[in-house]
C-alpha cells in the first residue's frame, strides 16, 4: 500500500514496484528533491533542480533519476556504508610511518586503508554490477597510497581510486580478500578468526551473533577448557557450530605478529591449513563444506540472506533509522524488486525513495559527511589541520562530536541534535562563512555562494534582497518570506554599523548555515 502512483513515463529501470490505492502524507516536491540531493549526492539541490521538480506533481522523479546517475553517488555510498561497515577508523595496527610515508599523509593513509572495501561496494553500485560481485570479484580498488605500499598492480601513471588486482596470489573473494577489511577486523590467538566470521555474518547476512541469547549448562565444567566447550557444549555449539567453520576459511590472513607491516601486507597461502591446528574444524558454510576462502565468497553469494541483508542495509541507510518487524512487508517487496532487477543497486535505491518511510516528512539531521560536502559545495571551505579533515577525524578532529561514527566506540550515527553537535556546527558555519566572504567578496575569486552582491551593496539595493532570496531557496529549499528578508537585513545592518560590511556578511552567512532549516532535510 505504500507505493506512490506514478503519473507519466519514467525510465523503466527505475519504475515503481506497484501503485498505491491511497496517498500518505509525504514531503513536498521541493523538500523531496532536497532530501534526495543530500542522500544521493551529499549537497543541497541547485535552483534549477528545484524548479524542475516543481514543474509537475511527479517532477521530483526525473530529478531523482538524474541524481542516481550523478558521479557523486559513489562518494555518498562510501559514507553511507561506512556507517555499518565501520572500516573508516583512525587507528590501525600499522601507521603511515611504518611504510616510510610522510607524517602529513597519515590521515590519507588511514582513509585509504579503511575505504578499500567501501570503494568496491561503491563501484558495484555505480557500475550496475550484480550485488554478488562484492564477494566474488577478482579485483579490488586502490589509490596512489595503497598502490605504493601493497602488492597491487596499480601503476605510477594512475591517479585516484582505480580497479586493481592483488599480485600476491591471494584467492579472489571481493571484499573478503581485502587488506582493508581484515586490518579493521583483526584477530588473536584465542579468538582464531571467530570475530572475523561474526563480522561476515553481521555485514553480509545482517545476523549478529552478539544479539543471540547465551545460556550455559549447570553441569560441572571445572575440567573443560574453553576450546573443548566450543566444540562439545550444546549451549556453545549453538553459535560455534556455524561460526568456527567460517573462521577456518580465513587463516590466510592469520598474522603471526601483529603491528608488523611485513606480516599484514601480504596474504599467507601457506597458513590456510592452520585451521586444523587451531580450530580443529574444517571450513564450511552453514553445514556445507568449502575449500576455504576461494569458496567463501561464492557461498555467501548463494545464500538468500545475503540479498535480504543488502536490501535491509540500504533501506536503513536511506531511511536514516533501524528497521523493525513492522517493516517486514516493505522489505520483502523491496527484496523482490531487487531480485527482479538482477540484484543491481540503483533500481533498489529508486524503489526505496518511493516508500512511505523515505517520504515521511519527519526532519532528518545532516550527517557529518553531508555537512562536509555541503559546506565545500556551497563555499569551497574545507576544515583541515596538518592534513586531517577536522570534521572527519577523531584523533585530530571532531567527527564524533559532530555526530559521526568512529567505527570502534561509537557505531551508530547521531540522529538528533546535541550540545557538542551544535558547537561543531557553529564553528564550521563560522569558518565556512568567513571563507566564502574572503574569497568571493574581498578577493573577488570564484563565486560559489554569492551570486548577486558585492561589498558595495546595501539592504536598500535590489541585488541585496535578490541575494537573500536566492540564499533562502538554495539553503532551505523554500521561497523566502518578506518578513524573513527584513529580519536578516536588519541583522546585517546591525552588524555592519558596529563592525563593517565584511563582518556583517560573515555573521549573516554563519547564522544562515547553522539554521535548523539548513541542518535538517
Amino acid at each position: 500500500m505504500w507505493w506512490l502512483a506514478i503519473a507519466g513515463c519514467i525510465e523503466a529501470q527505475y519504475a515503481p514496484i506497484e501503485e498505491a490505492v491511497e496517498k500518505p502524507v509525504v514531503l513536498s516536491n521541493a523538500a523531496m528533491t532536497r532530501r534526495l540531493s543530500f542522500d544521493l549526492r551529499g549537497v543541497p539541490p541547485s535552483l534549477e533542480e528545484l524548479a524542475t521538480a516543481e514543474e509537475d506533481p511527479d517532477g521530483w522523479i526525473g530529478v531523482r533519476n538524474a541524481y542516481i546517475n550523478d558521479e557523486r553517488l559513489g562518494e555518498r555510498m562510501v559514507h553511507l556504508y561506512a556507517e555499518k561497515w565501520h572500516t573508516r577508523v583512525d587507528v590501525f595496527d600499522i601507521v603511515a610511518f611504518d611504510y616510510g610515508l610522510d607524517a602529513s599523509l597519515e590521515y590519507a593513509f588511514e582513509r585509504a586503508v579503511g575505504e578499500e572495501p567501501l570503494r568496491i561496494i561503491s563501484r558495484v553500485i555505480t557500475e550496475d554490477l550484480p550485488w554478488s560481485e562484492i564477494v566474488t570479484a577478482d579485483w579490488t580498488m586502490s589509490n596512489e597510497i595503497l598502490g605504493s605500499i601493497w602488492p597491487l598492480d596499480y601503476t605510477d601513471t594512475q591517479t585516484g581510486w582505480q580497479v586493481s588486482h592483488y599480485t600476491d596470489g591471494r584467492p579472489t573473494a571481493g571484499v573478503l580478500s581485502t587488506n582493508g577489511l581484515w586490518w579493521r577486523y583483526t584477530t588473536t590467538s584465542s579468538n582464531m578468526n571467530r570475530g572475523r566470521a561474526a563480522t561476515i555474518s553481521r555485514l553480509l547476512l545482517c545476523e549478529d551473533y552478539l544479539d543471540r541469547p547465551v545460556a550455559f549448562s549447570e553441569a560441572d565444567t571445572s575440567e573443560t577448557t574453553t576450546a573443548d566447550a566450543a566444540q562439545e557444549d550444546p549451549y556453545c555449539l549453538a553459535c560455534h557450530a556455524s561460526l568456527d567453520p567460517v573462521a577456518a576459511s580465513l587463516f590466510g590472513f592469520w598474522w603471526l605478529s601483529l603491528y608488523s607491516e611485513i606480516e599484514e601486507t601480504t596474504y599467507h597461502a601457506e597458513r590456510e591449513s592452520l585451521w586444523n591446528t587451531y580450530l580443529g574444524v574444517a571450513p564450511a558454510w552453514y553445514g556445507t563444506p568449502i575449500s576455504g576462502l576461494p569458496d567463501l565468497g561464492v557461498s555467501v553469494a548463494n545464500d538468500s540472506r545475503f540479498y535480504a541483508c543488502a536490501v535491509e542495509t540500504l533501506a536503513e541507510g536511506l531511511w536514516r533509522r533501524n528497521t523493525t518487524n513492522e517493516d517486514a512487508s516493505e522489505l520483502e517487496q523491496l527484496r523482490a524488486h531487487f531480485l527482479r532487477s538482477d540484484a543491481t543497486m540503483r533500481p533498489l535505491i529508486a524503489a526505496i525513495t518511493e516508500t512511505e518511510s523515505y517520504r515521511d516528512p519527519t526532519p532528518r539531521m545532516l550527517s557529518h559527511d553531508q555537512l562536509i560536502s555541503s559546506l565545500d559545495s556551497l563555499t569551497g571551505f574545507q576544515w583541515t589541520l596538518d592534513g586531517f579533515d577536522q570534521l572527519d577525524s577523531d584523533e585530530s578532529g571532531y567527527r564524533l562530536l559532530a555526530g559521526g561514527v568512529d567505527g570502534v566506540t561509537i557505531k551508530t550515527p547521531q540522529r538528533e541534535p546535541g550540545l557538542t553537535w551544535a558547537l561543531v556546527v557553529k564553528r564550521a558555519a563560522e569558518a565556512a562563512a568567513s571563507h566564502a566572504v574572503q574569497t568571493e567578496l574581498v578577493e573577488s575569486g570564484e563565486r560559489k555562494l554569492f551570486t548577486e552582491v558585492t561589498l558595495d551593496h546595501q539592504p536598500s539595493d535590489d541585488a541585496f534582497s535578490e541575494e537573500l532570496e536566492s540564499l533562502h531557496l538554495r539553503l532551505y529549499g523554500t521561497v523566502a518570506s518578506q518578513a524573513w528578508i527584513n529580519e536578516v537585513s536588519d541583522l546585517w545592518s546591525d552588524i555592519q554599523s558596529i563592525d563593517g560590511t565584511e563582518s556583517a556578511w560573515r555573521t549573516t552567512i554563519s547564522v544562515l548555515l547553522r539554521d535548523p532549516a539548513f541542518m535538517t532535510y
